[in-house]
C-alpha cells in the first residue's frame, strides 16, 4: 500500500494548529521575519515561584525573560503563547490557589503589554476549584483579553472527561474559548 498521497495525522494536526494560531495573530505573522507561533511556551512568574517555595517545591524550570526572548529569536518564533509549567498550582488552601492563578495571569498580561506581538496568554485556572476557575476564566478572557485557557490533563484523581468539570466546560463553550491542554502525570 502506498502512503505517499495520504496525509499523516501529525501533518494534519500541524496544519490545523498553524491555521488556528495564525488566526490569533494575523498581523504579527505577516509583519515579522519570524513566522513561528509557539503555543507551548512556559513562564515562571515570581508569584508562582514563591507559591511553590512556600509549599516545599523547587523552581520547575530556570526561566528568564531575556533567555526566553533569545530562544525565540534563535528559533524564528514571532509570538509565544505563555502558560505556567509543572507541577501547576493545586496545593490547598483554595484561597492561595486562586490568588496565585490571578497573579500568574496578571504577570502574563504585563509581559504581553511590555512586548506587543511577542507574547500571548493561555490563562492559568485554579482547577479543580470549579467556582474559582469560572471566575478566573471571566477575568482572564474579559479583562486581560487572554487568548485562551490552559488545562492540565488531570487534577488530583480526575481526568478532563470527569463530569465535575462540566460547569467550567459550559462556560468555556459559551465563550467559544480556546482551550490548550497540557499533559500531566497522574496524581
Amino acid at each position: 500500500m502506498r502512503v505517499d498521497n495520504q496525509l499523516s495525522r501529525r501533518n494534519f494536526l500541524a496544519g490545523v494548529t498553524a491555521a488556528g494560531a495564525s488566526r490569533l495573530f494575523p498581523a504579527q505573522a505577516q509583519s515579522n521575519k519570524a513566522q513561528r507561533i509557539d503555543v507551548h511556551h512556559h513562564i515562571t512568574p515570581p508569584a508562582f515561584i514563591s507559591f511553590l517555595k512556600e509549599r516545599g517545591q523547587g523552581a520547575p524550570i530556570a526561566w528568564t525573560l531575556e533567555k526566553s526572548l533569545q530562544d525565540m529569536e534563535e528559533g524564528g518564533t514571532a509570538t509565544a503563547i505563555t502558560s505556567i509549567t509543572s507541577p501547576g498550582i493545586w496545593f490547598p488552601p483554595v484561597e492561595g490557589v486562586r490568588k496565585v492563578a490571578r497573579d500568574c495571569n496578571d504577570y502574563a498580561a504585563k509581559l504581553r503589554a511590555d512586548y506587543p506581538g511577542r507574547f500571548g496568554i493561555f490563562a492559568t485556572l485554579p482547577l479543580p476549584d470549579i467556582e474559582g476557575s469560572i471566575r478566573e476564566t471571566e477575568y482572564a478572557l474579559d479583562t486581560l483579553k487572554a487568548d485562551g485557557v490552559c488545562l492540565w490533563t488531570n487534577y488530583l484523581d480526575k481526568w478532563l472527561g470527569d463530569a465535575q468539570f462540566n460547569p467550567l466546560y459550559e462556560e468555556l463553550n459559551r465563550r467559544k474559548a480556546i482551550v490548550y491542554t497540557h499533559p500531566k502525570q497522574a496524581d
